[in-house]
């Protein structure tokens, strides 16, 4: 793995206005890539204009071709000393995946705050590390730290703005616990559905570290396991209701992107195995009910597939796992009818 770091900056930390600002957490923002060198361009020439200047960014390129990592110089000549570049394997080989990348980029934080951004994303909120290093300041207990984004699909429209709706709505009405948001429970992100996208979490880098970090057994939804192992030994969590960044939604029809690289079916059983994993290590029994829940829906969509496809008995196996996960009479029902029609198929002509 090789390192490499841009231009020292001054030392003096001015926020915004000029006036100097007290910076009691070091954040370490982790930034997954592979080949992506344009959008990587953006999203990091946004980070420096951060009022909080207690940070440090560390891009880990996941084997980019040789053409890619030979552009790197250039772009590193336009950063500071806080952007570090890790290079993980050989230019063009086969990648990691995004579970080991940002597991190298936490081995190397300095920071006791970690942050995330997708290189293909960005901030649009200057003063976002500066809310989040005040959230944890303000209390002790404070573990875990959620914005809110909007999601922008590929031809400009936005079909988000905002990213846990259900979120917003069970803080409405509450009194907020410091200026910047409110604290919620385990209880409330259970209740709202939907997860953090990394972009808007931040966590103790002391709690990222004591759930092993992500799980590497996979590259999709990894992000989802990584964020309900946290909320599960997170003491406290803050959440931010102000839009801080933009997650460009994948372009369904371009495979640059690694979930766009599986089929749907494998998308539906391997979130199914995500679920699984999260039950077998949370202990808050909500929020395995909350994946078991999650796990007999995907199953559903995945018997409905292939019964629609033609095949009827794998349709047959996964009605019944989408029943043990999730049971009801109507899903009882449609099992028992596609056990009948299996029965009928196999009676002699």
């Amino acid at each position: 793995m090789s390192v490499q770091s841009a231009t020292p900056i001054p030392t003096s930390e001015s926020g915004q206005g000029g006036q100097r600002q007290d910076a009691p957490f070091r954040i370490s923002v982790i930034v997954p890539t592979r080949d992506r060198f344009e959008l990587l361009a953006r999203m990091l020439a946004g980070m420096q204009s951060q009022t909080y200047v207690s940070y440090e960014v560390i891009v880990v390129d996941d084997g980019s071709t040789l053409e890619t990592r030979g552009r790197y110089a250039g772009l590193w000549e336009t950063l500071d000393s806080r952007f570090v570049l890790l290079s993980l394997g050989q230019p063009g080989a086969a990648g990691a995946g995004p579970s080991v990348a940002r597991n190298a980029g936490m081995a190397a934080a300095t920071g006791n705050v970690v942050a995330f951004c997708d290189d293909d994303d960005f901030w649009t909120s200057n003063d976002h590390l500066a809310a989040m290093a005040q959230a944890f300041a303000a209390n002790a207990t404070v573990d875990m730290y959620i914005a809110n984004q909007r999601a922008v699909s590929v031809s400009g429209k936005v079909e988000k703005t905002d990213w846990l709706p259900g979120l917003m709505d069970a803080v409405r009405g509450r009194t907020t616990s410091t200026p910047e948001g409110y604290l919620v429970s385990t209880e409330d992100l259970v209740r709202c559905g939907g997860f953090a996208q990394l972009n808007i979490l931040a966590l103790r880098k002391d709690l990222a570290l004591a759930i092993g970090g992500f799980w590497t057994r996979t590259s999709y939804e990894e992000d989802r396991d990584f964020f309900w192992r946290a909320v599960d030994r997170a003491r406290a969590i803050f959440f931010n209701p102000d839009v801080i960044g933009q997650h460009n939604v994948p372009d369904p029809a371009r495979t640059n992107n690694l979930s766009r690289s599986f089929t749907q079916a494998e998308r539906w059983l391997i979130s199914a195995l995500v679920s699984q994993h999260i039950g077998l290590n949370v202990s808050n029994s909500a929020i395995r009910s909350l994946c078991l829940s999650y796990e007999g829906d995907i199953l559903r969509h995945l018997s409905l597939s292939l019964s629609k496809e033609g095949q009827h008995g794998l349709g047959l196996q996964y009605a019944r796992r989408a029943l043990a996960a999730r049971s009801s009479l109507k899903w009882a029902l449609y099992t028992m009818t596609l056990m009948c029609r299996q029965l009928l198929r196999r009676q002699p002509a």
